[in-house]
């Protein structure tokens, strides 16, 4: 790998400059790959996806789609816990990403982390009020889904919850 010059390597460190303005990488170029990664995903070789995007990471780790999407491909892949921190990533970078939200929620709500799922469901409902989000609109099925399953639960027992899981 090239070394940096020492001013655009402490720009780097400080956070000013991302490493692919540091590598002369250009938004177009950043572009293209953003778009032949999501092609990848899209085809479902999410092998390939995770590396465009991880190396994507690298170049421009400021991006929060960059981070939405790694956080899929591992939720396909069933990594919760990474999918988790790509979610994390990308909602410290852009807080109203109702997409990460409500992914996220799904991983908590799959990993049994109810408290966590609700209120990620809840913050993504509260971003699209009106229900123009496909991904907000997504969570409110799911926290219905929930409290329903929850009231099967208690109302049946939980056998009847894991029968009418299956």
């Amino acid at each position: 790998m090239p070394r940096l010059p020492k001013e655009k390597a402490e720009k780097f460190r400080k956070g000013e400059l991302k490493l692919a303005e540091a590598f002369g990488v250009n938004a177009k170029q950043l572009a293209a790959l953003l778009k032949a990664g999501h092609a990848l995903y899209a085809q479902g070789r999410l092998e390939d996806a995770l590396n465009v995007f991880e190396g994507l990471a690298v170049l421009d780790g400021r991006n929060p789609y960059i981070h939405g999407i790694l956080g899929s491909i591992y939720q396909k892949q069933e990594k919760y816990d990474e999918a988790v921190a790509r979610y994390s990533m990308a909602l410290k970078l852009f807080p109203r990403d109702v997409n990460s939200l409500t992914n996220r929620g799904e991983v908590y709500l799959t990993q049994g982390k109810f408290q966590e799922s609700a209120a990620d469901f809840k913050a993504a409902i509260e971003l699209d009020p009106t229900g123009k989000r496909p991904a907000a609109n997504r969570a409110r099925m799911l926290v219905t889904l929930t409290q329903q399953a929850l009231k099967l639960a208690k109302e049946k027992g939980v056998e009847a919850f894991v029968k009418g899981k299956k």
